[in-house]
């Protein structure tokens, strides 16, 4: 009987410190997982982002050299025949507002008439002035009425000479430029 009893007695206590022991990891993991959000606050910091977009104006011609020759007269009227060239365009972008693309030549007095004209205008703004007559080497307005755009154009060519302008060659350097207006 005591044996029995011991026995009993043995199991007993270990059944309750094993009953006390998980109570109480039971108890610290309670405690434990209420208390992470204290232990466990988010962190977070600002910045301040400051953009700044500048004006951009880009502008280029699609060919670099141009050749053009008068070599024929009427026989009635004694005028030359006009040279005549389209070959050429102008491709242009601007961020910015109200402006215009101006033409001019480098040949302060030329002896020979050259007019040029922008056609067949694409994008989103932009008229083409009149043909231009290149007597100077004045800025004269090509297309205006540019905003926020994209555009391309063709340009247009014409030369001619008198038959009192005699005979010769002669060299533009044509400069297109994004402006104000």
């Amino acid at each position: 009987m005591y044996v029995s009893v011991e026995l009993n007695l043995m199991m007993t206590m270990n059944y309750s410190i094993n009953h006390r022991i998980f109570r109480l990891c039971l108890a610290l993991a309670l405690a434990l997982v209420t208390a992470l959000p204290v232990f466990a606050q988010d962190a977070s910091t600002s910045q301040t982002l400051t953009l700044q977009v500048f004006e951009t104006n880009r502008i280029d011609v699609s060919q670099r050299a141009v050749s053009m020759i008068i070599n024929q007269a009427s026989l009635e009227t004694g005028s030359p025949v006009e040279a005549v060239n389209e070959d050429g365009s102008l491709t242009w972008l601007t961020n910015g507002d109200n402006k215009k693309i101006t033409v001019a030549t480098n040949n302060a007095a030329p002896r020979f008439l050259v007019k040029v004209h922008a056609l067949d205008i694409t994008g989103s703004t932009g008229v083409a002035a009149p043909e231009i007559t290149l007597n100077d080497n004045t800025n004269r307005d090509l297309v205006m009425g540019v905003t926020r755009s994209y555009g391309k154009c063709k340009i247009r060519f014409v030369a001619s000479a008198k038959v009192s302008d005699g005979i010769g060659s002669e060299t533009h350097v044509i400069t297109y430029t994004i402006t104000g207006s």
